[in-house]
């Protein structure tokens, strides 16, 4: 039997400054998610990042942008924790996958001198290999993934996932394929992840069963600046209304 896992708060960003990656071990982040796919972030911005957290406690995840072994590989090089695999359809991608990180004989990964091997080093570093749930077909077949001896974990994409639905005239059944997928893989024992709509609300995330809550950085950013805008108009009208000449008779 599966221990519980614990609850979780992280980041999603494409935009992994020097000064974000500083303040996420000082304000207790469990963990960050680059997206590296279709944003331009590049794989020595990936592996820069790794480096500046390595020791801190912050796990480093990477959606990848392909799944295809050489662009695994290249990511997986970076000695990152988590390669977030995207567009996945079928168990048989997630073997894929495996083979490309894996170093003999487990794998066919080559054995390179990278910071995943300690340059060279060491060669037992591997990253989780995670199945974002993005796909129709991901979601049908949620129980043959959770099954597979290789299935290490899972997130879920709604935006996307919402549009292939749509495209399968499935449209209604967003919210009922998104819990559906985190009680199969909470109940298999392993981490299910979900975006949560904000920081204030990550609670909303666990309380649906999923251990990893996620928040959109730059959506996070985006929200607080439009506070501070509304409340400079705020300020604005109440000073100018202190400030209109008095009326005389």
């Amino acid at each position: 039997m599966h221990a519980p896992l614990r609850d979780e708060v992280g980041l999603i960003t494409a935009d992994p400054t020097p000064t974000l990656l500083g303040l996420l071990e000082v304000a207790g982040i469990d963990s960050i998610v680059i997206d590296a796919e279709q944003t331009g972030i590049t794989v020595a911005a990936c592996a820069d990042a790794v480096q500046r957290l390595r020791g801190s406690g912050v796990r480093v995840g990477i959606r990848v942008p392909a799944l295809d072994d050489d662009c695994l590989l290249a990511f997986a090089n970076t000695g990152a924790d988590e390669l977030v695999l995207p567009r996945v359809r079928r168990v048989e991608e997630l073997e894929s996958a495996h083979r490309a990180t894996r170093f003999p004989p487990e794998g066919e990964r080559p054995r390179q001198v990278s910071p995943a091997s300690r340059y060279g080093t060491a060669y037992a570093h591997v990253p989780v290999l995670s199945v974002l749930v993005e796909t129709t077909d991901a979601v049908d077949a949620i129980e043959q993934f959770a099954a597979h001896p290789l299935f290490e974990g899972a997130w879920i994409g709604p935006t996307d996932l919402a549009d292939d639905l749509a495209r399968a005239d499935r449209a209604g059944e967003l919210d009922s394929a998104v819990q559906r997928v985190i009680d199969v893989v909470a109940a298999s024992g392993h981490p299910i992840g979900l975006p949560a709509p904000s920081a204030a609300r990550a609670a909303e995330v666990h309380a649906r069963g999923a251990n990893r809550a996620a928040v959109y950085w730059e959506r996070e950013v985006t929200a607080t600046l439009r506070t501070l805008a509304a409340s400079r108009g705020a300020e604005d009208a109440l000073s100018s209304r202190y400030n209109e000449p008095s009326s005389t008779k």
